[in-house]
């Protein structure tokens, strides 16, 4: 009804001046009412320009100045009108006083649902005060026992306004919390809250469960209790609540009876009316597909599960099975080459009682335990595969490749030929050692060094330097033999 007001007013004004009105630029002064329920507050309508002015309290038609008196607390609003054509619509809130408290209230909770043994205990501020019990204006003590719920007040006079303290009494209670309306797909779980100080040290569900908690299980429906029990008062509470399970999808599936591990099997629904499906298998195996490719890392047997949910989200139980999954005897190996020899170490370690060792294309050996050092021949790439086979197919596969190479190589020749032509512009020559233990100096006839790396990709130009005979230094680890160290010492000529 106020803004229907407030509306035809508004166009009462756009109808008067033929458009919106600009702003007075007025506001709203506000006098609080003293106390609580007390009706002298006031609001005064200041500042502005376009005067003098026509003011509609909304509160009261009769209030037509600029100051509305005698208010109590409330929402209030002004339609401020100005002759040169301006209109303000002001609204403000007039809040409730809250007084100071002066005194304050304790409580001992009732022990038992039904007892009236609980109290209040009430303490007065410093003050020239008066007080007294709301419910028993005739009571002088400071302190009530033998109480049974309620709300027990006392009103204290001599400030400002009149200050009412209040204490709370309640019977001891339980309330179970938690959905009671489910999914099966996702049970809740049931959690108790303790009302009115009441401290029980034994808990007992209609379920048999006896935690301040329960884990509702999928299929549960209808009442659900619980007891809380005081067993040193010898005195209890309960409380229940109506469980009702969701109906949702039905869904059926199959699944192959065993595979090998890490080899690929399919399952496949038989049943759904759900519109949306969800597979699980092994620790982390997951699809929404409707035939998944099925693949376990561990052996034995695996789950493999199966939920429909419809177009809310609700699901099934999970539909369990399982499948066994027949290991496979690994096919473990290892190559490593002799250091500066074209012969690799074979190490073969498989369980198996059937197996193949292939170079390339070629089978070289069926062993499936053992070390075998192996004369390669040749300096290159070599694949190496081995196989480990069962009669039940669960066969194993691993391979590696590894480049058989050289006596490592570092070339240091006599001479080179700074000039830019591309053809022996820099020193030394090739390098293939290992850089541990790497150092390259050069030196002039006087001792003095010029050029220095421990990169072997570093190489020397000569530049700023004449032609002439330089000394080096070089030092390094045996690629052959790794504990020991190799030193050389010789002449590179700086030709130009």
């Amino acid at each position: 009804m106020r803004s229907l007001t407030v509306l035809l007013l508004l166009l009462l004004v756009r109808s008067v001046f033929g458009q919106d009105p600009p702003p007075c630029g007025t506001t709203l002064l506000s006098t609080t009412p003293t106390c609580p329920g007390d009706a002298d507050g006031s609001l005064t309508v200041a500042g502005g320009t376009g005067g003098p002015f026509t003011y509609v309290w909304f509160h009261d038609p009769n209030e037509t100045g600029a100051t509305a008196s005698g208010l109590t607390a409330g929402i209030y609003s002004v339609l401020v009108i100005g002759t040169d054509g301006c209109g303000d619509l002001l609204e403000t809130i007039l809040e409730e006083p809250v007084p100071p408290a002066l005194g304050s209230m304790t409580t001992a909770d009732i022990s038992c649902p039904g007892a009236n043994d609980g109290s209040v205990a009430f303490t007065l501020n410093p003050g020239p005060y008066t007080w007294q019990w709301i419910d028993d204006p005739t009571e002088t003590n400071t302190t009530l026992t033998s109480l049974g719920p309620g709300t027990y007040t006392v009103v204290i006079n001599g400030g400002p306004c009149p200050s009412f303290v209040s204490g709370f009494l309640g019977d001891p209670a339980i309330t179970i919390d938690g959905e009671t309306t489910y999914c099966p797909s996702e049970p809740p779980l049931l959690t108790t809250t303790l009302e009115w100080g009441f401290n029980p040290d034994l808990y007992v569900w209609s379920t048999g469960e006896t935690s301040s908690s329960i884990q509702v299980v999928s299929g549960l429906e209808g009442t659900v209790q619980v007891t809380a029990i005081d067993t040193v008062l010898q005195c209890a509470v309960t409380d229940d609540v109506e469980l009702t399970m969701l109906v949702a999808p039905v869904v059926a599936f199959a699944a192959p009876d065993t595979l090998c591990l890490r080899v690929p099997g399919v399952a496949a629904v038989t049943q759904s009316n759900a519109d949306s499906l969800v597979w699980r298998w092994d620790s982390n195996g997951f699809s929404n597909a409707p035939e998944p490719t099925i693949i376990f890392e561990h052996p034995h047997w695996q789950p493999i599960s199966l939920q429909g949910f419809d177009e809310f989200g609700c699901g099934n139980i999970p539909v369990l099975d399982s499948v066994y999954i027949r290991p496979r005897l690994p096919a473990d190996f290892t190559v490593e080459q002799v250091p500066c020899t074209p012969f690799v170490d074979l190490r073969f370690n498989s369980p198996s009682d059937s197996c193949a060792f292939f170079v390339g294309d070629s089978l070289i050996l069926d062993i499936c335990l053992g070390t075998l050092r192996y004369d390669m021949r040749r300096y290159q790439e070599y694949d190496y595969t081995f196989y480990s086979t069962q009669p039940n197919r669960c066969d194993d596969t691993t391979w590696t490749s590894i480049e058989v190479r050289t006596e490592p190589t570092l070339f240091l020749p006599t001479a080179f030929t700074p000039d830019g032509d591309g053809i022996n512009d820099t020193w030394p020559g090739p390098i293939d050692i290992p850089e541990t233990g790497y150092a390259l100096e050069i030196f002039d006839r006087w001792g003095a060094s010029h050029w220095s790396s421990t990169d072997t990709r570093e190489r020397w130009n000569g530049s700023d330097l004449p032609l002439g005979v330089f000394v080096y230094t070089m030092r390094m680890r045996d690629p052959c033999e790794p504990t020991k160290e190799i030193n050389k010492k010789g002449f590179v000529t700086l030709v130009r």
